[in-house]
């Protein structure tokens, strides 16, 4: 992650010690992330813009699993505090990955935020915060579903 970093996130926690200033400093970098995220929007294949108008804070990893060049997230969205996915279980799908990426422990995690980027090796790189780990997937497609 590079604007919500886990860091930053463990700022924003009660008692944390710096809760203000983070505070602060969270909604600033936020200004700063939805100027760039409208810069690169046009850049980004159609998929990953339509995955970043959908809302998945705090939805519980399932299962995960990659293989042929796919990685595949099945999320429970029900405990989501808002967006058009609330309430469902979702499926989403990486197509196009460069790499491997590294799944282990993400089962039981919930996914708190996420960050797009332009990348050189594949169409769009995102970037996942969850509660104990954080993802980063080089791609070429992205498509979310609900179950």
């Amino acid at each position: 992650m590079i604007f919500f970093t886990r860091e930053l996130y463990q700022g924003v926690q009660p008692k944390s010690g710096w809760e203000r200033r983070a505070d602060y400093e969270w909604h600033r970098r936020l200004k700063i992330y939805n100027r760039y995220e409208t810069i690169i929007r046009p850049l980004l294949p159609s998929s990953v813009v339509q995955f970043l108008g959908k809302s998945l804070h705090d939805a519980e990893v399932e299962s995960i699993s990659q293989r042929s060049g796919k990685l595949i997230l099945m999320l429970d969205a029900r405990p989501c505090a808002s967006g058009s996915y609330r309430g469902h279980r979702v499926r989403l799908t990486f197509g196009g990955i460069r790499g491997r990426v590294r799944i282990r422990g993400l089962v039981g995690q919930w996914l708190l935020y996420r960050e797009a980027h332009l990348c050189s090796r594949a169409k769009f790189s995102v970037h996942l915060l969850f509660t104990k780990s954080e993802l980063e997937i080089e791609a070429d497609e992205v498509s979310i579903e609900k179950l």
